[in-house]
């Protein structure tokens, strides 16, 4: 079992009225991360992990959203984070035309490759923000200001997850 960093220690401790921005983005890190275990356990059948992937793709395109309007546009333009920012909303339309690929597919086969694949992917831009964009931030910014970027957060996270909205592309059920 690795060592935990601080940032992990501080989303575990997260309450679900802790509205630190950094702490409510972990604890979605945390949710994808477990369903990404599930897509890619090999006891997993290719309806278990069409299941996963669902709530998955939920997840990942509300607090895609959700971190885009609380932190990253909010950081845009700021020379000290512009890189960060930029990947991440750059890696953030990759997810979506990945996510969208893969509802485009026919093949079950494929389908279950390209989910794999796509969670690869998916741990690379967590990992980037969780050990550089996310330590750089705390240190930044003052404790009143994420909690008002993390209730920023929260509402619209609440509303992208609620909403029926599908992802751009997402045109077909599994």
């Amino acid at each position: 079992m690795s060592k935990k960093s601080k940032l992990q220690k501080v989303a575990q401790k997260a309450q679900p009225t802790d509205k630190n921005v950094v702490a409510l983005l972990l604890k979605d890190h945390r949710a994808m991360k477990k369903l990404m275990e599930k897509i890619k356990s090999p006891r997993s059948k290719p309806s278990q992990i069409f299941s996963a992937f669902k709530k998955l793709e939920k997840l990942v395109h509300s607090h895609m959203r959700a971190e885009e309007t609380s932190l990253l546009h909010k950081l845009k333009g700021h020379e000290k984070f512009e890189d960060q920012v930029e990947e991440g909303i750059e890696e953030h339309k990759i997810h979506e035309t990945v996510i969208a690929g893969i509802h485009r597919l026919k093949d079950k086969g494929r389908k279950v490759t390209q989910i794999k694949i796509f969670c690869e992917f998916l741990e690379h831009h967590l990992e980037e923000e969780e050990t550089e964009l996310f330590p750089q931030f705390n240190k930044y910014a003052a404790l009143s200001t994420r909690k008002k970027m993390g209730a920023t957060f929260m509402k619209r996270r609440k509303a992208t997850h609620s909403s029926r909205v599908r992802p751009v592309g997402a045109l077909a059920s599994y």
